[in-house]
């Protein structure tokens, strides 16, 4: 039976009130995202949506598979039912039985960092109030290094005080052209995936507004050209209220209008490789699928690099030749979370090691990730943690295989003698196996000689 590439995943249903309730959709192998609308739950309110995207490499082809979540967030403690539902995405109808969730008090005190964070809001710079209702571009910064990461947002703010009711107008035909002047030509973006607009109580100034998120992404500039975005436009429908008690209500088009804003752009720190690394907070995690192989005997490594960052883009570790070992290029998977303001996720390199002589090798002198981390203002290498022991021998520094890699402290190449090498255990196995076979031989010719 062919699996199902479209499916529903419901979230903890056990929460404390200040966490959400999530719905996922996952959809495997596909590369567009669709429009989805997701149930409301009686007691609670929608709040923000997040898409990960994993990306995998198999046989050359790329496969791309989507997680679309919606966040809610109880109203108050208590327990809620959520009715089995249908959600019918490109043409293909999913059925959820849907669940009880139970929500229990706030496990934090409110206000708390813990409390706050299951907002999806970026840490945006001070909001100014120009009127009870305006139109805001707000940056998360504003000033980042060549490919540090800044998250841009596009809303609506409407005070709980306006006098008249808005609503969008064409907006999905405003927004692309809205978009094609917004997006700097010189970044790479990373869009939050916003498919509905939407809404969430805010407090700017000590008044209550509800913000309409438009439009969010991250984006992370290709050069130190400084990033200069126009003055965003939107028009919206407003209704007056009637002239006279009964009378129709007054209908027209209001124009809206953000702020310019300008984001300075500084080169990184001179480096050899300034031009080439990535920017970011990153991990290394490594793992080899056999730690003791035999000379030719191939092993699986996994290299993967998690973090903060434009995922997307991080390259492979440019390896040096080595005389002992066979590398081959790996395959690569990639999987980015664009959530909370920030792209975060991991970018995983799985090699094929084939060791061609005794030896051991230490692979951190091989596989190095240099990267610069801009909350630190520094560059940083990673190495990797494992290592391969070819052919049974000790580990002794006589033994190890010393590796020369360009531009840094292991400058030379130590070579060791492959005339005294030990002798190969599945060797041995198979002397000793011959030597039991014609031992076998010769008794039979004896015996039937014999007769």
């Amino acid at each position: 039976m062919q699996e199902n590439p479209i499916s529903i995943e419901l979230g903890e249903t056990n929460i404390s009130i200040e966490r959400p309730f999530t719905i996922s959709v996952i959809l495997k192998n596909s590369e567009t995202r669709p429009t989805i609308t997701f149930p409301d739950i009686k007691g609670f309110t929608k709040r923000g949506r997040e898409t990960s995207v994993t990306t995998n490499l198999l046989n050359g082809k790329s496969i791309v598979s989507q997680i679309i979540t919606q966040n809610y967030l109880a109203n108050k403690t208590g327990q809620y039912e959520l009715p089995a539902f249908t959600l019918t995405i490109d043409e293909t109808s999913i059925r959820s039985e849907g669940a009880t969730i139970t929500v229990r008090a706030a496990t934090t005190p409110p206000g708390s960092a813990t409390a706050q964070s299951s907002s999806t809001a970026p840490q945006s710079q001070s909001i100014s109030v120009p009127g009870p209702a305006f139109l805001s571009l707000s940056t998360s910064k504003n000033a980042v290094y060549v490919g540090e990461g800044f998250t841009v947002k596009l809303a609506l703010f409407v005070a709980e005080t306006y006098p008249f009711e808005l609503s969008f107008y064409e907006l999905e035909q405003q927004l692309q052209q809205l978009l094609k002047k917004l997006r700097p030509t010189n970044c790479w973006e990373e869009n939050a995936g916003i498919a509905e607009v939407q809404s969430q109580p805010v407090t700017l100034n000590g008044k209550r507004f509800t913000e309409y998120r438009i439009y969010q992404a991250t984006f992370f500039p290709l050069n130190k050209q400084p990033i200069q975005f126009p003055t965003a436009a939107l028009q919206m429908v407003r209704f007056k209220p009637a002239a006279t008690p009964g009378g129709k209500r007054i209908k027209e088009i209001v124009p809206f209008a953000s702020k310019p804003l300008s984001i300075a752009v500084r080169a990184l720190p001179p480096h050899p490789l300034n031009d080439r690394v990535p920017v970011g907070q990153y991990r290394l995690f490594d793992y080899v699928s056999r730690r003791n192989p035999a000379v030719g005997q191939s092993v699986q490594y996994d290299l993967r690099i998690d973090g903060e960052g434009n995922i997307a883009s991080l390259p492979a570790p440019n390896l040096p030749q080595h005389a002992g070992l066979d590398i081959f290029p790996p395959e690569e998977s990639t999987s980015i979370n664009r959530s909370g303001g920030t792209v975060r996720g991991y970018k995983r390199f799985r090699y094929l090691l084939v060791p061609r002589q005794n030896g051991v090798f230490p692979l951190k002198k091989l596989f190095q990730f240099i990267y610069f981390d801009p909350q630190r203002n520094r560059y940083d290498t990673l190495y990797a943690t494992q290592r391969i022991q070819v052919g049974g021998i000790s580990t002794t520094a006589e033994d190890t295989v010393q590796v020369s890699l360009p531009g840094s402290i292991y400058t030379g190449i130590e070579k060791i003698s492959s005339t005294n090498q030990p002798l190969n255990p599945q060797e041995l196995i198979r002397i000793v196996a011959n030597v039991l076979i014609m031992v076998m031989i010769l008794g039979t010719i004896y015996l039937l000689w014999k007769k």
